[in-house]
């Protein structure tokens, strides 16, 4: 949409009667209700204010405001060329949004507000306010036939299944939308231009199409890992007066096509474990469980009907694969977690070839390190190599994580030719890590442990729902390795992992 309105006028109050108007033009054309685009007006009134007192000192000075309406909403970018403003005034609030003027103000009043210092081109403070889902539709010939509706379409309406091409991204970022709201978890996919840029490299997308309307009603993509030949599946999602067509199974097996095109190692898919769909979905196209990362959804993600995401607690993903090739590996498995890992591959199908761990001395060179994730909170801290001085080096990085307050960590741990791989286990379940899984081929095309640890009481246990007996058992395997780690579940006046047939 190019309807922007960009207005340069002295930094004085009365001439903001001027913005006053061109907001209100701009949100009505949009059908943005009035107490949203109300709102939106008086957050920039208030940093309009802010311009006038603050940066310039109620000296002469000018002010561009920026009126830039988009499929989904209004952004207003505030600009002065006044006296600079530290980053980390601005990053200190809001401090409590019940106060009723200036940055916290501003907090309540919209959707996303945002500052950046542009040196000597002064600053600039974008706001966005969001449509309603009713009023965010970009009108067209389908939406006027939809208005109102309800119900699904007709079940044998003809939905080709193709690959993305040039101009899908809006309807793409269109279906988060519909079905996630502002809560998906992979954000770039707000961002039309991400979604195409990204495309052929980074991601790999399907599009369902309805033939009669020519529109997108579904999507699914392939996301490739930056270091191994495999890729995870997600970002699906089917409008919803299209549910129950079978579109995303559809979907799904030209995603299949296209991975053996594309010649990866393996899938994998990472199932919201209150969405129980994905789980089935992933089983029926021949996916092998591995893996529970407890806490790994953020308490955001809200689904369409799901009446489990209106908990605001934390979700738990399970981890399937759909090996096509594995590269031979020499596995050393920790004693440990011997028996679940077993039956894990034994359950995939996977012939591995299991190597006798031998003492021998510790090597000079240590390899690890974290990866964290903001959005989520979450981090992920992978161990390659055990060396001299892996102690101390383990837990100052695991310090430097719970300093940032993450939700829930996990390490990864590589299980090719790792002599040393029962003291590894053995610190980290020291330091609060129990088990999780297998991850095939994550890093270098290699198969890593899973272990994680709560740093969090926000994970709920109501929304552990398992499609698959084998999941059930691995969930019962974990919970009960959490409590053995934490010194409560006791045998014999010690302490030992359950074999999975022990568990119940």
């Amino acid at each position: 949409m190019n309807q922007s309105v960009v207005i340069k006028l002295p930094a004085k109050e009365h001439r903001f009667e001027i913005v006053r108007f061109a907001i209100e033009s701009v949100a009505k054309e949009l059908h943005m209700e009035e107490p949203a685009y109300n709102d939106l007006i008086e957050a920039t009134h208030e940093l309009f204010t802010n311009a006038i007192i603050h940066a310039y000192g109620n000296k002469e000075g000018i002010v561009e405001i920026g009126i830039h309406p988009f499929a989904y909403g209004i952004r207003i970018d505030v600009h002065d060329w006044g006296l600079p403003m530290a980053a980390d005034k601005y990053a200190a609030v809001p401090v409590d949004l019940k106060e009723d003027k200036g940055f916290n103000r501003i907090y309540r009043l919209v959707d996303l507000f945002e500052y950046k210092n542009l040196g000597k081109n002064g600053k600039k403070f974008s706001l966005i306010k969001y449509l309603s889902y009713d009023y965010g539709k970009k009108e067209s010939a389908t939406d006027t036939v939809n208005a109102g509706q309800t119900e699904r379409m007709p079940p044998d309406t003809p939905i080709r299944v193709r690959n993305f091409s040039p101009g899908d991204e809006e309807a793409i970022a269109k279906l988060i939308y519909q079905n996630y709201g502002y809560s998906y978890i992979k954000e770039a996919f707000y961002y039309p231009r991400k979604i195409r840029e990204y495309q052929d490299e980074k991601l790999f997308s399907i599009v369902a199409v309805d033939e009669i309307r020519d529109e997108i009603v579904g999507h699914f993509a392939l996301i490739k890992m930056p270091d191994s030949n495999i890729a995870e599946i997600g970002v699906v999602v089917v409008n919803p007066l299209y549910k129950g067509m079978g579109i995303m199974n559809k979907m799904f097996d030209a995603l299949m096509q296209r991975a053996r095109e594309l010649k990866l190692y393996a899938l994998f898919g990472e199932a919201i474990m209150y969405h129980i769909f994905s789980q089935k979905s992933n089983a029926t196209h021949g996916f092998s469980e591995s893996a529970l990362l407890l806490g790994r959804a953020p308490e955001e993600v809200t689904i369409e009907n799901n009446e489990l995401t209106k908990k605001p607690l934390r979700g738990s993903v399970l981890v399937a694969y759909k090996i096509f090739h594995y590269p031979t590996q020499q596995l050393t498995l920790p004693e440990v977690y011997k028996d679940i890992i077993t039956q894990t591959y034994r359950l995939a199908h996977m012939r591995v070839k299991h190597v006798a761990q031998k003492e021998v001395s510790k090597p000079e060179h240590v390899h690890l390190y974290y990866n964290y994730d903001p959005l989520m909170n979450v981090a992920t801290i992978v161990i390659d190599h055990y060396g001299r001085h892996f102690k101390h080096k383990f837990q100052l990085l695991l310090k430097q994580l719970q300093a940032r307050h993450c939700d829930m960590i996990y390490a990864e741990i590589s299980l090719n030719n790792n002599p040393h791989i029962d003291r590894i286990v053995k610190l980290l379940n020291k330091n609060g890590f129990f088990y999780a899984g297998v991850l095939y081929l994550k890093h270098r095309n290699q198969d890593y442990l899973c272990l994680q640890n709560k740093h969090t009481t926000q994970v709920s246990r109501k929304n552990l729902v398992c499609y698959s007996d084998f999941c059930q058992s691995l969930l019962n395997f974990i919970l009960h390795d959490e409590q053995r780690i934490k010194g409560t579940a006791k045998k014999s006046g010690k302490e030992r992992a359950l074999k999975p047939n022990e568990i119940k």
